[in-house]
């Protein structure tokens, strides 16, 4: 009797110890279980959780060295955002298509302004029948605050190199040269946008400049212009993703995010201060 014990013991230590060394092997990314990247771009393309996201796909196509990721999905339900964060999603979603990776985009309810650039980068853009889309331009937001400083009997004392350092600063009141030199650099940076579809959907700047004025379109208008290949549901996305991929089966690969109650609680007690510290850097959006 004792020896049965005996080597059910070591029988279940042994399990315990395969058990543990294969989660460190999936956990420290040694071998990838699934076959397919989830890229979920469903909230505004902001400057703090994107470029997270743009690392862990980047980490993960540079891992995949016996190519057992075959395809990346990518689920827009975003309006938009930072035009920085956009274009690092974008070039990195361009490698995966550098690296044999086939990259299929879904449109749900929106994917405009950045959430399309980001979809322009798909070798296949599908968009529910219902989704709103397009919105190909850029805008910089810039407060200003100088009315309220006088309310509040707040004055500054500005020193600068040259008279345009203070430009994009919220206690200047801008002039109309102001305003000229940033509405060229807004056109500057929809140059960008512009280019990038043109160049990702196989067409001219100029073919898309009758709708590149910053205009939402239905999924239906996009479809006619070009820039989605079908309408359909998610489903639909994904039985494109099988059949340009190869794949039989799709096992998703998802980032895990792992956030404590605690750091839940402060995160949310500081919403309210980086809204607000936002709102007050001047940025690029698309």
């Amino acid at each position: 009797m004792k020896n049965v014990w005996f080597w059910l013991l070591v029988f279940v230590a042994l399990l315990s110890g395969i058990l543990l060394i294969l989660r460190i092997v999936v956990r420290t990314n040694v071998i990838t279980l699934g076959n397919v990247l989830y890229v979920p771009i469903d909230e505004n393309i902001d400057d703090k959780k994107i470029p997270d996201l743009t690392d862990w796909v980047y980490e993960k196509l540079r891992k995949d060295k016996r190519n057992r990721i075959k395809a990346v999905f990518v689920y827009i339900n975003s309006p938009g955002g930072s035009a920085a964060s956009s274009e690092a999603m974008y070039q990195v979603l361009k490698l995966a298509r550098s690296k044999g990776k086939k990259v299929i985009a879904y449109i749900h309810s929106i994917g405009a302004s950045g959430g399309y650039y980001i979809a322009s980068a798909a070798d296949k853009i599908v968009a529910n029948p219902a989704a709103l889309t397009g919105s190909i331009g850029a805008i910089i937001i810039i407060p200003e605050i100088t009315e309220l400083s006088k309310k509040v009997g707040v004055s500054w004392d500005i020193y600068k190199s040259g008279k345009n350092k203070d430009l994009t600063q919220p206690f200047r009141k801008r002039t109309e040269e102001d305003s000229l030199l940033l509405t060229e650099l807004a056109k500057e940076i929809w140059k960008v946008f512009l280019n990038r579809v043109a160049e990702s959907r196989g067409k001219s700047p100029e073919e898309l400049m009758p709708i590149a004025d910053g205009r939402i379109l239905t999924a239906e208008q996009a479809l006619r212009w070009g820039l989605v290949d079908t309408l359909g549901t998610k489903y639909d996305a994904l039985e494109i993703l099988k059949r340009e991929a190869g794949v039989k089966k799709i096992r998703f690969i998802k980032r895990k995010e792992k956030r404590n109650i605690w750091k839940q609680l402060m995160e949310g007690t500081s919403v309210i201060s980086e809204k607000l510290e936002d709102w007050m850097i001047p940025r690029a959006n698309f």
